[in-house]
């Protein structure tokens, strides 16, 4: 369905269920894979198979952004697509959550983003262009109690791929945010198992699978979308309609 040959793609968060699941596909697409993660980043490169190259990427260090373009360019050549998927999330309430937690939710899902998008800008000039991914939530459309952090998080998020759009577009580089809803990976349960927001009265009444969220991202980031820039894409299930029952 989707055709990168010849193009590089780098991935946070890859050895995280949607991370090792948007390695696949694009491998299977034609990609060059960069499979960035804090751990298990290699193993995720051979699952992917293909050209695939996996790196060690804390998306809250400047050094190791650096270093992740500089192994990708070294192997492939310029950067062609970024998808900012790394996340964490933490449940706490507005008064209950631990300020270093806040702090730490927002460094992963908002200042890596950030510092993606810095590192990997240079390295899409030279190749012409490019298309960066946000993966958002639904927690940046709405909220929910005990996800304040993760909530505030994503919000934020939405403005950077906004500001980014406009700062980048005369470049080619094109910067658009996914919205998944309930994704079936460990974030969509609480320590104890539970799921964290019910999906049970929703339109399609169930958790997505990883594949179908990959889906997509990959048309995001493909030429097929190359009108969009600042764009929200949402997958939801219709989470946003509210509960039909």
């Amino acid at each position: 369905m989707f055709d990168f040959t010849g193009k590089t793609v780098l991935i946070t968060g890859a050895s995280g269920a949607l991370g090792t699941t948007l390695s696949v596909q694009f491998a299977q697409a034609g990609a060059n894979v960069v499979a960035a993660s804090r751990s298990h980043y290699d193993e995720v490169a051979e699952k992917a198979g293909g050209n695939s190259l996996g790196v060690r990427l804390d998306v809250t260090s400047e050094t190791e952004w650096a270093e992740a373009i500089a192994r990708t360019e070294e192997r492939f050549g310029p950067l062609d697509i970024l998808i900012n998927n790394a996340a964490y999330l933490r449940i706490g309430t507005t008064e209950s959550i631990p300020l270093d937690e806040f702090r730490r939710v927002l460094d992963t899902n908002l200042t890596g983003a950030l510092l993606g998008i810095r590192a990997a800008a240079p390295s899409m000039r030279k190749a012409g262009g490019g298309a960066i991914v946000n993966v958002n939530s639904i927690a940046g459309l709405t909220a929910a109690p005990g996800l304040v952090a993760y909530s505030s998080s994503k919000w934020a998020l939405r403005g950077l791929t906004r500001a980014a759009a406009k700062e980048l577009a005369r470049d080619n580089i094109r910067v658009n945010a996914v919205h998944p809803g309930i994704i079936e990976t460990p974030l969509a349960y609480d320590p104890d198992g539970n799921p964290i927001v019910p999906v049970d009265n929703l339109a399609v009444p169930r958790n997505a699978a990883p594949a179908e969220i990959a889906d997509f991202i990959l048309f995001t980031a493909s030429d097929q979308a190359r009108f969009a820039t600042g764009s929200e894409v949402l997958a939801d299930g219709g989470y946003m309609l509210g509960a039909i029952a």
